[in-house]
């Protein structure tokens, strides 16, 4: 029986995560992060990161949304 091995990445660790929630929570999730992001303002920094994570995180979400449709229909 082979284990996953303990050091995983970040990415791993919430891509695994995120995939155990409701394929329609995670439609949510990444609408209300995609607004919600689409908002911030402030420094310059920030207002970067924001620009990155407005396209990341939805797609983080929606891709757990697919493992999640997945899952359900393999049952």
């Amino acid at each position: 029986m082979s284990r996953r091995p303990q050091h995983r990445s970040l990415i791993e660790r919430l891509f695994d995560g995120v995939s155990r929630l409701p394929w329609w929570l995670n439609v949510l999730l990444a609408v209300a992060a995609w607004l919600a992001l689409g908002r911030v303002s402030g420094p310059e920094v920030l207002h970067t990161l924001a620009k990155f994570a407005r396209i990341i995180l939805p797609m983080l979400f929606l891709a757990g949304a697919g493992i999640g449709l997945l899952r359900l229909r393999s049952r």
